[in-house]
């Protein structure tokens, strides 16, 4: 199994590094990385010729994150399942992405997206964990909140007819998830995946409006006509919730976690927009032993 990581950049040098090093130094999976830069000004451009090598990236003007990502599937991607990171977000664990491969492995092929938990706080110090069930997220797609994105793998073959939305601004997620959703094709991995710091654009109080603007505009196009699907998945789902925790990785790797001289990320391209805290219980998965043969440290990757 392959992953395809992409990654939205605007003016990210002071997180871009943590987010690369948390992708390169996973361990027994193979996965390709794919950055599109808008043109950033502040040593963004410099920081991704570094890693030149081991990624795959372009600099260009652009018209926001959703044409962003347009553009990096434009350019062709090679992996089974696509996993959009936000340029301040990062995966907990070196071994993150072997653990959802088998699950993600033994998911039927109408399944399109298949969503973990997902770890929110500031400056890489957790403060929520987002993990829904089945129910829960057919539930919340009702009242306009989408998947938890950063944590949300979707099926390559998708992107063969499909792409995003870029006339949204802040809810082309909400939009792209809510468009191709059905009643059988979403699925939950029992593992949490990746670290959001707080901020971006769904967060700033100037894009409150906006943000409700379009997410009444998502409701309208696909919700509300969907609205007996979803309202139909929540009861046919309610009985198959299991118990247990998803995996967390009991610390940060080194490089990964807190940092002192981290700031707030206000106005960080690559944010999910809408994002609901919820407890329920999940299956606990146990982490697969990995390959020694194709491990690799965390600093062979440093550029």
């Amino acid at each position: 199994m392959r992953y395809s990581i992409i990654t939205a950049t605007l003016n990210a040098a002071r997180f871009l590094p943590r987010t690369l090093n948390s992708v390169l130094a996973q361990r027994g999976c193979d996965c390709e990385i794919v950055v599109k830069d808008g043109a950033s000004e502040d040593g963004t451009v410099e920081i991704l010729k570094k890693y030149e090598r081991r990624i795959t990236w372009s600099s260009s003007a652009d018209n926001g994150l959703y044409d962003a990502w347009n553009r990096a599937l434009d350019g062709g991607i090679r992996g089974d399942w696509v996993l959009f990171l936000g340029a301040d977000d990062f995966l907990p664990a070196d071994t993150v992405l072997a653990c959802c491969a088998q699950h993600l492995a033994a998911l039927p092929p109408e399944t399109a997206f298949a969503a973990g938990g997902l770890i929110l706080g500031r400056n890489g110090r957790p403060k929520t964990r987002i993990r829904n069930s089945l129910t829960d997220m057919y539930s919340l797609l009702l009242r306009g909140v989408g998947l938890p994105f950063p944590a949300t793998f979707i099926r390559a073959e998708l992107f063969r007819e499909q792409r995003f939305d870029p006339s949204f601004r802040i809810a082309g997620d909400l939009e792209f998830t809510t468009r191709l959703l059905t009643a059988d094709n979403l699925a939950v991995v029992p593992q949490y995946v990746a670290f959001m710091e707080h901020g971006g654009l769904s967060d700033a109080p100037a894009h409150a409006e906006l943000l409700l603007e379009e997410k009444k505009r998502v409701l309208r196009m696909h919700v509300i006509p969907k609205a007996r699907l979803i309202a139909e998945s929540c009861l046919r789902y309610l009985s198959g919730q299991t118990n247990g925790e998803p995996h967390l990785p009991q610390s940060f790797p080194a490089g990964f976690g807190p940092s002192a001289d981290m700031p707030l990320n206000e106005g960080v391209r690559g944010k999910s927009s809408t994002l609901r805290r919820r407890k329920v219980d999940w299956a606990a998965p146990r982490p697969p032993e990995a390959d020694k043969s194709s491990v690799k440290r965390s600093n062979e990757f440093e550029p």
